[in-house]
């Protein structure tokens, strides 16, 4: 029975996928402006609040990516991009937040990606927000060493 199912939804998808030119692919947008609270306090969780310029209509369902790096974070934003003739162009500002709760002692260093220069190497927005205990002292660790995204 589960192999006469399985052919089935087999034969259904695939006469209904229909063969079109539309590519879909991701592409980085630069991010214009980051919105981080002057510090952290350990164990909370705080909003931080990223800008960037939506091109046209093409690019869509935008998302954050975010990687771990040491102590650093390496933020950028990230879209769906549906290739189709027509494109309006927007070039509209929008907003993405993200929710990061701190749980290192040491400061954390956000590296929001602006782009490539001309050599091809990644442009950063680097922000260092200091982790602040409960007792409103700073906590201080030596940073790390980054690498690129």
């Amino acid at each position: 029975m589960k192999k006469i199912f399985f052919a089935i939804f087999s034969l259904i998808l695939m006469f209904s996928c229909s063969e079109d030119d539309t590519n879909i692919h991701y592409e980085l947008l630069p991010i214009e402006e980051a919105i981080v609270p002057e510090s952290f306090e350990y164990g909370k969780i705080y909003d931080i609040t990223v800008k960037y310029i939506r091109p046209d209509d093409c690019y869509i369902n935008s998302d954050i990516l975010y990687e771990y790096d040491f102590d650093a974070r390496n933020v950028a934003v990230i879209a769906t991009y549906v290739e189709e003739n027509g494109c309006e162009i927007l070039d509209a500002e929008e907003e993405l937040t993200i929710r990061v709760q701190a749980l290192q002692h040491s400061p954390y260093i956000f590296k929001f990606w602006q782009g490539d220069d001309d050599n091809g190497h990644p442009i950063y927005l680097i922000i260092e927000v200091p982790v602040i205990t409960n007792n409103n002292k700073s906590v201080s660790e030596p940073k790390n060493t980054h690498t690129k995204m």
